[in-house]
C-alpha cells in the first residue's frame, strides 16, 4: 500500500487511493470531474426504464423508489419517473461502481433490458392461460 499514490478525502478527511470517485469511508463522491462519465454511455438505459426501482436498488440508487409514490399520479406519473431514470440511468450506473471496461457496463445493462422481455413474454404466456382457463369455466354448464 506504500507505493500506491492516495488522496485526502475533502469531506472526512480520511486517507483514500488517487484514482477513488467514491471515498469508502464516508460515501461521498470526490472525483474532480462530476461527469467523468465516457461519452459512448451518454445515451438513454432502458434497464433503468423498464426496471425503474428494481435496477435502481441493484445499483445502490435508492433515489428510484420515488417511483412508487408517482404511480399515485395515474399514467402519467410513472411514465415521466420511468422517462428521468432511463436519461439518468447511465450516468447513475456509472458512477454506482468502478466497471472494467465501457463493454462490461454494456453486458450488464443488457442484462436487464434482457430480464425485463423474459419476465414480459412469461407474465402474456401466463395472462392468456389464466384468460383461456376463466373463459372455459365460465362456459361450463352446470
Amino acid at each position: 500500500m506504500e507505493n500506491e499514490e492516495t488522496k485526502i478525502c475533502p469531506y472526512c478527511e480520511a486517507e483514500i487511493n488517487a484514482n477513488a470517485k467514491k471515498c469508502k469511508f464516508c460515501g461521498e463522491w470526490v472525483c474532480e470531474e462530476e461527469d467523468d462519465m465516457p461519452e459512448e454511455l451518454n445515451h438513454f438505459n432502458w434497464g433503468a426504464f423498464l426496471f425503474n426501482w428494481i435496477w435502481g436498488i441493484m445499483h445502490g440508487k435508492y433515489i428510484t423508489l420515488l417511483y412508487f409514490p408517482a404511480c399515485l399520479v395515474p399514467v402519467i406519473g410513472s411514465i415521466a419517473i420511468s422517462i428521468w431514470f432511463g436519461i439518468a440511468g447511465n450516468k447513475w450506473a456509472w458512477q454506482s461502481r468502478t466497471w472494467e471496461s465501457i463493454e462490461q457496463f454494456n453486458d450488464i445493462q443488457k442484462i436487464y433490458v434482457k430480464l425485463w422481455i423474459i419476465l414480459a413474454v412469461f407474465g402474456l404466456i401466463l395472462t392468456i392461460k389464466f384468460l383461456s382457463l376463466f373463459l372455459f369455466i365460465a362456459n361450463l354448464e352446470v
